[in-house]
């Protein structure tokens, strides 16, 4: 095992000897020819066989990859096949069943909630009508005793007014009989005048003499 310049030997397993010393004091020792060949063949040899090896750990290594992915991707679909049928299943199963629950809830707590609101209606409108009627009764009495003082107001003020309409319709009524009676003494004037004027029209009409025919050419 060699031994690089930068890591040392274990003393307890190895003593030192001739070729340490050497390489402590920065020398090298000659090698044979016929051992530098033997060396140069033994790489060279060994290259080769590290190569081969190294094509056929790729080859060993390629096919294992290949059937591995084979192996795992055929694993994988019915694993996947195997899941997605349980996956349904079991939801299918939790969807009927949180259905069927769900549906249970639902007409609990609607049947619950129409009880509390029927409740709560019925109260509330008892109450409603109870706060109504007290305010109708207390705005009714306050609204009847304004409306009453208003109308002996109005009523008051009406009766002022009727008395000065009365007032002057009679004035008026004074005022129309008196052209009443002043129309009727000029009719009865014209009247008169009238007939007079027709008796001696009359009389005109009879003292007037008759015309002569007239002759024909």
């Amino acid at each position: 095992m060699r031994v690089g310049p930068n890591r040392s030997r274990d003393s307890g397993m190895y003593p030192p000897c001739d070729i340490d010393k050497v390489r402590e004091r920065g020398e090298t020792w000659a090698v044979d020819p016929k051992m530098r060949e033997a060396l140069d063949r033994f790489a060279t040899d060994l290259r080769g066989e590290i190569r081969t090896s190294a094509a056929e750990g790729r080859v060993y290594v390629d096919g294992s990859i290949q059937a591995s992915a084979a192996e795992t991707r055929a694993y994988i679909g019915e694993r996947f096949q195997t899941s997605v049928a349980e996956t349904r299943a079991y939801i299918d199963d939790r969807i009927q069943t949180s259905g069927a629950e769900t549906r249970a809830y639902m007409d609990e707590r609607l049947q619950t909630s129409t009880a509390e609101m029927c409740a709560y209606m019925d109260e509330r409108l008892q109450t409603s009508t109870a706060e109504m009627r007290a305010y109708m009764d207390e705005r009714l009495q306050t609204s009847t005793a304004e409306m009453r003082r208003h109308f002996e107001v109005v009523g008051e003020s009406l009766r002022g007014d009727i008395r000065g309409v009365a007032e002057l319709v009679a004035l008026s009524n004074e005022g129309s009989k008196r052209r009443d009676d002043e129309q009727a003494g000029r009719t009865d004037g014209l009247e008169g005048r009238v007939l007079r004027l027709e008796v001696r029209v009359l009389s005109l009409e009879d003292n007037r003499k008759p015309r002569r025919p007239r002759r024909r050419r």
